[in-house]
């Protein structure tokens, strides 16, 4: 990995659905385009959604054994929670300091308080930030993978998996293959791998079109319209009955989260889920944001790890 120290940001500006959008961009790492581009789109409206974020940064740093280039897109965070982004290693920091904003809403964004605006719109910013990170990559990236903060990559070849998937026929190749929106399914935009070439060909974009269509659905539904198919991995969310495949032995058998699995029975990725509305309080179900980090040092990390900063260790 080539990592290059940039002492001042890049200030520049990017327009999406006819939103100018004020970014400070950190350029650190920069490796040949045939290496993946992995993209979290992070908010942190409080120090815990900070720790989900640190937690998912650590986890690809321990299990991803190929090379990657590792952007992160913050979202108009609070500077209190998002500053000790900028001494994180290994990453390209951009800083968005335009609220994301749906066109139809901006006559009404006033009435929602701060701290609740991107949980209303929040898959709106999520596809936000990932259509800042795509103007931004190097645009010979031959693939690119987006990546929810709340996950955590959990096997030293989960991306081996998933891009050994992708050939002359499969453009994609995901962690959940979701059936509920639409007749064959989407891949899920919480981790999936995909042809960046053939994306940027095909014009292709991640803004939702609500109700048919979630943040990077219609991804699945072009490709299979000129006639790439995708692939999608066996998980505990589609298959509940996979549980019993998971050894009674492994940590991963009682955590009831989202659990994607390959060919050999191995977890190799994690999806806490809603993952942010939980640490504000707005969603009480399922495993909490503190048992989620707690496992992640208890199991899946060395906790003396010099990279964790100070605040999370």
């Amino acid at each position: 990995m080539n990592e290059i120290i940039t002492p001042l940001p890049e200030y520049t500006s990017v327009t999406v659905d006819q939103r100018i959008y004020n970014l400070e961009v950190y350029r650190r790492v920069s490796l040949p385009y045939e290496y993946p581009r992995l993209v979290i789109v992070a908010y942190q409206p409080n120090p815990m959604a900070s720790k989900i974020l640190n937690t998912c940064l650590q986890t690809i740093r321990t299990y991803t054994s190929t090379p990657y280039e590792l952007w992160v897109v913050d979202n108009d965070s609070p500077k209190k929670n998002s500053e000790w982004l900028y001494n994180q290693p290994g990453i390209n920091l951009v800083l968005n300091h335009t609220h994301p904003i749906p066109p139809q809403e901006i006559r009404f964004w006033h009435r929602w308080r701060y701290a609740r605006r991107q949980q209303k719109w929040g898959s709106y910013a999520n596809a936000i930030g990932l259509e800042l990170a795509i103007r931004l990559i190097n645009p010979q990236t031959r693939f690119l993978m987006p990546i929810h903060m709340d996950t955590m990559p959990c096997h030293p070849d989960w991306i081996n998996f998933l891009m050994s998937k992708l050939n002359h026929k499969i453009a994609a190749s995901g962690v959940l293959l979701q059936t509920n929106r639409v007749p064959g399914g989407v891949l899920h935009v919480l981790g999936y791998v995909v042809d960046f070439q053939l994306f940027q060909k095909l014009e292709l974009d991640f803004l939702p079109d609500l109700p048919n269509y979630d943040v990077g659905d219609r991804v699945t539904v072009e490709l299979r319209r000129v006639g790439y198919d995708v692939y999608g991995c066996q998980n505990t969310f589609t298959e509940p009955e996979l549980v019993k495949r998971i050894p009674v032995s492994s940590p991963f058998r009682n955590l009831p989260v989202f659990r994607a699995l390959d060919e050999q029975g191995h977890v190799i990725f994690l999806h806490l889920g809603r993952g942010i509305r939980k640490t504000t309080g707005q969603h009480r179900r399922g495993v909490t944001p503190d048992e989620w980090v707690e496992f992640a040092q208890k199991y899946l990390l060395d906790t003396n790890d010099k990279n964790i900063p100070e605040p999370f260790k």
